[in-house]
């Protein structure tokens, strides 16, 4: 099981939350959490740990205790590969950048599918401007109200919200409708992916193309997907700038036989 250990001061490092975890059994790795560029920490540090029983003791006994005179919190999260995080960190404090090195332009009819807060849709919709367009699609209806709220917040006026419910993902949004598809940070959450391919290709234009970020994926496991499906093929692939991720935004446009 993956631990998140949030409220970490900004001088804490791996060695200070070892012994934490050493007094209650085996760890497999402790990782403070830090900026790419600056090298900052990010005030949180992720834990593996080796069963569920040691984690559930970790998070009973440590949570709300001190580090360094910071009180921590600890919680389970998903299973992240080595390396991702700080790159997902990255991309959220650079959003507007990457959706523009990527090749967001104003006039496009843009779908933000699992937008989550709308982290991307912001961005996506300064950038779309009033000749284009964001649909914020989420299978939660909390996060839709957040994108909602934060929309009225920029005075922006170019975002529509869509609930979906079913569950093969049917998004009921007109064929060939779209320039750009963000996939960003959900795509390990679907249990179809085929049947979500699918869709996502009926959506988009000839012309567009699709955007994926496979957190807790990773790069490689995407392309196979991709290569099952027999759908889309691969435009190219953005990361930071020095830095490999082994999840990286891959670009992607629908297959030409």
């Amino acid at each position: 099981m993956q631990l998140r250990i949030g409220g970490l001061s900004p001088d804490t490092v791996n060695e200070d939350l070892m012994p934490l975890f050493t007094n209650l059994g085996v760890y497999e790795f402790v990782t403070v959490i830090r900026d790419i560029a600056s090298g900052k920490s990010k005030g949180y540090a992720i834990v593996k740990m080796p069963g569920n029983q040691a984690a559930q003791e970790a998070i009973d006994k440590l949570s709300g205790s001190f580090v360094k005179g910071s009180r921590i919190s600890v919680s389970q999260m998903p299973e992240t590969i080595p390396g991702e995080m700080e790159f997902r960190e990255w991309l959220v404090d650079n959003a507007e950048l990457v959706l523009r090195e990527i090749g967001l332009k104003a006039g496009q009819s843009i779908l933000d599918f699992g937008c989550g807060p709308g982290i991307f849709t912001i961005p996506a919709a300064e950038i779309a401007g009033e000749s284009g367009s964001v649909i914020a699609l989420d299978v939660r209806s909390q996060p839709l109200e957040r994108v909602r709220e934060k929309a009225v917040n920029v005075g922006l006026d170019n975002i529509r919200t869509i609930l979906v419910e079913s569950p093969d993902l049917s998004t009921g949004i007109p064929k060939e409708s779209l320039d750009v598809i963000l996939v960003f940070d959900m795509l390990h959450s679907v249990t179809d992916s085929q049947r979500f391919f699918l869709e996502l290709h009926r959506v988009l234009k000839k012309s567009g193309f699709l955007s994926i970020f496979p957190m807790h994926l990773g790069t490689e496991k995407l392309l196979k997907l991709v290569a099952e499906s027999q759908l889309f093929s691969q435009r190219d692939i953005f990361s930071a700038p020095g830095y490999h991720s082994p999840s990286e935004v891959v670009n992607l446009i629908k297959f030409q036989k």
